[in-house]
């Protein structure tokens, strides 16, 4: 159990690293904190209404507001009228930024990643990957012993450059 703890722990951390690295990108590029979960969110759901992104943030209504229609009025999200009830809106991204916010997220934490390998020997890098690959390996085995081996649409899979 003590190893099973330590791996949570362990991914935890790592999450917690990439989450900081995307809030220093997000504050060099003029974005708050507040801003980049409300961002998050409406990336998360791709339409949702000020009182479900208040609630899944447990901000007030009027902060999670006030937030919308500055990024609203930076170009970065839209409101449009709730086609289920026309007295309510929508927020989503603008398109410019949904395009653009998958690659950044992926590049951005590939690139917090890299310079954290960066800082290990080769040797010590390879055992890394090794590592990552059996702990994969043994989630899938054990996902398709539970029935839940329908995980392609978020697979990991490895291909070492073999000039390197």
């Amino acid at each position: 159990m003590e190893k099973a703890v330590f791996i949570r722990e362990s991914i935890d951390f790592l999450q917690q690293y990439l989450m900081k690295s995307l809030q220093k990108y997000a504050e060099e590029n003029g974005v708050t904190l507040p801003q980049a979960r409300v961002i998050a969110e409406v990336f998360a759901n791709k339409s949702v209404s000020i009182k479900v992104l208040s609630e899944k943030l447990k901000m007030t209504q009027s902060t999670v507001s006030d937030i919308v229609e500055r990024l609203t009025s930076k170009g970065l999200l839209m409101k449009t009228q709730n086609p289920k009830d026309k007295r309510s809106v929508v927020i989503s991204l603008s398109s410019e930024l949904s395009e653009g916010i998958t690659a950044n997220i992926s590049e951005i934490s590939t690139l917090a990643l890299s310079e954290v390998l960066s800082l290990l020997k080769p040797e010590e890098q390879e055992k890394v990957t090794a590592g990552m690959e059996l702990l994969v390996s043994a989630v899938k085995e054990k996902m398709k012993l539970d029935g839940m081996d329908h995980y392609d649409f978020f697979d990991v899979v490895y291909f070492p450059d073999k000039n390197k």
